[in-house]
């Protein structure tokens, strides 16, 4: 097997910048409402992606008479990333995603049952040659990856202050990648087709009424347990195991008074658990490359408020803040990532429609960080990003 620091490239495009507003490579939050709420919504829930935050939080959600409601996004993602002074081409996604939750008359009013289909992590990179070199050749980095999650989830109500919940989700990890192998002579273009790679998570959470204005919140989030990604390519067929990290949330929200909420919450993210090391697997065990990417586990604070101006409006605003997993010494085992953003400012607008429907927008901007390689060449970095979400509920 290859110890060979060099494959820099590949190890940069597996891990490359996700589009998303996010913390490292995993998103703020799953819907405008919760980016408007800066993703602190453990303790409370916005809306059905609840389900796979904290699937607890499915039994206190706002639904209708008749115990139902849906809820659907359509985000446009603006990210901004450099490297070395060159711009990525790739500016510019949109993405809709979806889920509900119902009351069955089948389990009674104490079960609250929630799917959906979300994206936790994801993006790409396209940069241009002259973005990277490699001794005297100038290397393309261009890659797609994206980590999706769907799947049910259920709330139990054991008590007026006390839920609990839990979901379990069918994990599909996508993947593309290009760039260059300079461990030979010239050096050999690494061309990986977009593969799909399927498995499983498991999400577990509890919420508890302290008192009237009080309520307490805890989540765990399993890794995703994926197969290995594989590619056939001209010597042979080529594989790597890639998964997201497990995570623990807990989070607190008062209501000072009838009209404002607040929550604060704290995440841990194990990055050291799944982005420490890994190894791209050849043909043959001579033909293995060991990567290292060195991410260090990343903290969460999310700070949220939302207030009610009147029956119709609802005025919301967050803070975010996650310490990058990767400092300057990682930047040249990462070549392309763009995942540094640390704070993040967002604030949205929900407008009740109609009886049964409202309409919600936010926008949520990751502030530029910038950071240059402190081990081997001076790789210079940085990323900065908007996304603007429009949300449609329905509730019956």
């Amino acid at each position: 097997m290859k110890n060979n620091k060099l494959v820099v490239i590949f190890a940069g495009m597996l891990v490359s910048g996700a589009v998303f507003a996010n913390n490292a490579d995993q998103v703020v939050g799953l819907s405008a409402l919760t980016n408007a709420m800066g993703g602190a919504v453990v303790a409370t829930p916005q809306d059905v992606t609840t389900a796979l935050t904290n699937p607890a939080g499915l039994s206190s959600l706002s639904m209708g008479e008749q115990k139902s409601r849906f809820d659907m996004n359509l985000s446009v993602l603006n990210p901004m990333r450099s490297m070395n002074g060159v711009d990525s081409d790739s500016e510019a996604y949109v993405m809709a995603t979806g889920g509900f939750a119902f009351q069955s008359e089948l389990l009674g009013p104490d079960f609250t049952i929630g799917i959906g289909a979300y994206p936790i992590s994801g993006g790409g990179v396209d940069f241009p040659a002259d973005a990277f070199k490699l001794g005297n050749t100038n290397a393309a980095i261009v890659s797609s990856r994206m980590s999706l999650r769907i799947g049910p989830s259920i709330a139990y109500k054991a008590s007026d202050n006390l839920s609990l919940g839990a979901g379990v989700s069918l994990v599909v990890n996508q993947m593309s990648a290009k760039g260059f192998d300079r461990t030979v002579i010239p050096p050999k273009s690494l061309n990986y087709p977009t593969d799909v790679a399927y498995g499983a998570s498991f999400v577990l959470g509890t919420t508890y009424k302290i008192n009237d204005r009080t309520n307490f919140g805890a989540a765990y989030t399993s890794r995703s347990y994926t197969e290995d990604l594989q590619w056939n390519m001209d010597d042979g067929k080529w594989g790597l195991s890639f998964e997201d990290p497990q995570t623990v949330a807990i989070g607190i929200s008062y209501r000072p008074s009838e009209k404002l909420q607040l929550e604060a919450d704290l995440k841990w993210v194990d990055y050291s658990g799944v982005r420490t090391s890994s190894v791209l697997y050849g043909p043959t065990a001579a033909k293995d490359i060991y990567i290292a990417y060195g991410w260090d586990d990343q903290y969460v604070l999310g700070l949220g408020a939302k207030y009610r101006l009147s029956d119709r409006y609802t005025l919301l605003a967050g803070y975010n803040f996650g310490n990058s997993p990767l400092d300057e010494a990682d930047i040249n085992n990462n070549a392309g990532v763009t995942a540094i953003i640390e704070h993040h400012l967002s604030a949205g607008v929900m407008a009740k429609i109609t009886k049964y429907t409202s309409l919600s927008f936010s926008v949520i901007h990751g502030f530029e960080s910038e950071m240059t390689a402190s081990v081997g060449p001076p790789t210079e970095v940085s990323f900065e990003t908007n996304l603007a979400t429009l949300q449609f509920t329905y509730q019956h």
